[in-house]
């Protein structure tokens, strides 16, 4: 076969002549692959075809390990083809391979991890390498056991002969026929002194937060022949990061501004610019959509992130694998308004209801908010509290800008001059007992040690509601799932509507989210609260039961 014959240069084609959507990047990967194939020669640079079908045969020893195709073998794609074949196939000067370091962004859910499997047994069992060392690397020994823990999984089911894998010690996978180790290697496990590692798979690289485990990887490799520094992610938030200058280094190669032969990158960014329902930029970050996941799964995505906006920039990090920064309005003002034709509270009398206080300083804003559930619907009942100082309510208005006098007037807004008075609060939480059947008050222990011991011994049911992202999160995600299915009436209440414009909607890397106070735009004590009532009548009582 000539290499212009094979897979790796017959995807590249496809790319180039519009038969498989992708965005500039991959586009001048696949122009320098073929670019190479015609120049590459004067530079010592081959194709060696053989060695990379050696390579891609070899995954078909593999078998899924979960999901829909789970127990059927590895079969890849061919935009895999292109990467695996690529770095297998093309071989420098010296007749080692070209390509020392690997570059891959590629959105969320497109199976990194397999392919990165498929890698690792490919250089640990059939690469003519002896006593080859192999890691995967991440900054936390969790994420670093994400990738081994697959490779174990797939071994068990997979076809080999039963000397050449075998799992020696916990946390480690050997192959007696090479001499060669499959190992985690962690900022946070492991010691790296004294690695020699033939391939290093460092995993979900945009949240690596320094680079010394990285470059002590990289400078452990120059006693091997033909090492592989593997990096697969999906895209940051911050470009001024190992990851992010190794991005932005891609595309100095890929565009001919820097010339490095041992480079491979496969970025899989649409433009930046592009609307985040645009179907062929879904095809240009996710090159398996439609076979590990359908558009329907982005399509949910994206309509759930226009309307609760906050969830914008992972939606296009995570799933446009484009660079992000900042972050924008929780819930878009459309889906909000359109929750808040006005109510009789009070004809809700009578009925099951959870109370949420969150109390500010004394000097600040504070909030009770009452959920009341009625069918499918939940009503929210808020009640906001507001300190002024010396200069009054109209001085506090005018120094923060804000319709406070106004929506003082219209109700929704209880003045108390000085500080916020602590018996109010107790007291409304009575008067409203009186009304409702109340099912819990939650709480933020802030504060809140006088009013906790009244209302307990008033017989009120006090409950603890923890404010981090163990509290926080399965509530706030009820409430914007609550949002998204039109289950909340919030009765237009101007301030609980500019509390939540104001939320900043923080997220760890296990997607657990909470509202952030320090970095929201103003206060969000009535949104808090809403959150907290509005959880605990979804949660801890399973309504309504259509929410999803």
């Amino acid at each position: 076969m000539q290499p212009i014959d094979h897979p790796v240069a017959t995807y590249a084609i496809d790319v180039l002549e519009g038969r498989i959507p992708a965005g500039r990047l991959v586009g001048l990967a696949c122009e320098r692959h073929l670019d190479d194939l015609e120049n590459g020669a004067d530079r010592g640079l081959v194709f060696d075809c053989a060695a990379a079908d050696r390579h891609l045969k070899s995954i078909r020893y593999l078998k899924h390990s979960t999901g829909p195709l789970g127990g059927q073998r590895l079969e890849f794609q061919p935009w895999q083809v292109f990467r695996h074949g690529s770095i297998f196939g093309w071989k420098g000067p010296d007749g080692h391979r070209r390509f020392r370091t690997g570059y891959n962004q590629i959105a969320k859910k497109n199976g990194k991890t397999t392919d990165a499997v498929a890698m690792v047994y490919s250089m640990l069992c059939w690469d003519g390498e002896a006593a080859p060392q192999i890691y995967s690397a991440a900054t936390t020994r969790d994420q670093a056991g994400l990738l081994f823990n697959e490779a174990m999984r797939m071994r068990d089911i997979s076809i080999y002969r039963s000397s050449d894998i075998t799992h020696k010690l916990k946390g480690e996978i050997s192959c007696p026929r090479t001499q060669g180790v499959f190992k985690c290697l962690s900022r946070d496990g492991d010691s790296s002194d004294g690695i020699n590692p033939h391939l290093a798979v460092k995993d979900e690289v945009h949240r690596w937060t320094d680079r010394e485990l990285a470059e002590v990887i990289t400078q452990s490799m120059i006693a091997r022949a033909q090492p592989l520094d593997w990096l697969i992610t999906t895209a940051g938030e911050d470009l001024a990061t190992y990851c992010g200058e190794t991005r932005l280094y891609s595309e100095k190669v890929l565009t001919g501004e820097h010339a490095d032969d041992s480079f491979f990158a496969y970025v899989a960014e649409p433009p930046g610019d592009c609307a985040p329902d645009d179907r062929d930029a879904w095809a240009m970050a996710n090159p398996n959509l439609g076979i590990t996941f359908g558009p329907e799964v982005i399509a949910d995505l994206c309509r759930n992130a226009e309307v609760i906006t906050a969830r914008m920039p992972n939606f296009r990090r995570l799933h446009l694998n484009l660079w992000t920064a900042g972050a924008l309005q929780w819930i878009s003002d459309a889906a909000w308004s359109h929750l808040g034709p006005a109510f009789d509270w009070r004809k809700l009398k009578g009925r099951p209801a959870w109370i949420a206080i969150d109390l500010s300083s004394t000097t600040d804003l504070s909030a009770v908010v009452v959920a009341v559930p009625v069918g499918d619907v939940i009503y929210l009942i808020t009640f906001s509290h507001i300190a002024v100082g010396l200069d009054g309510l109209a001085g506090r208005a005018a120094r923060e800008k804000r319709e406070f006098t106004g929506w003082a007037q219209q109700g929704f807004l209880e003045v108390h001059p000085g500080a916020i008075s602590e018996d109010r609060i107790i007291e409304q939480v009575l008067e409203l007992s009186e009304i409702f059947e109340v099912i819990e008050v939650s709480f933020d222990r802030w504060g809140m040690q006088s009013i906790k011991k009244a209302l307990t011994d008033a017989g009120a049911p006090m409950v603890d509601h923890g404010q981090g992202y163990g509290g926080m999160s399965a509530p706030m995600k009820a409430f914007e799932a609550g949002v998204l299915n039109e289950r909340i009436r919030h009765g237009g209440n101007p301030v609980l509507t500019w509390a939540v414009k104001n939320v900043f909607r923080d997220q760890d890397p296990a997607e657990q989210i909470k509202p952030n106070k320090k970095k929201s735009s103003g206060r969000i004590d009535p949104a808090v609260a809403a959150i907290m009532a509005y959880g605990g009548a979804v949660i801890e009582r399973g309504l309504p039961p259509r929410l999803s």
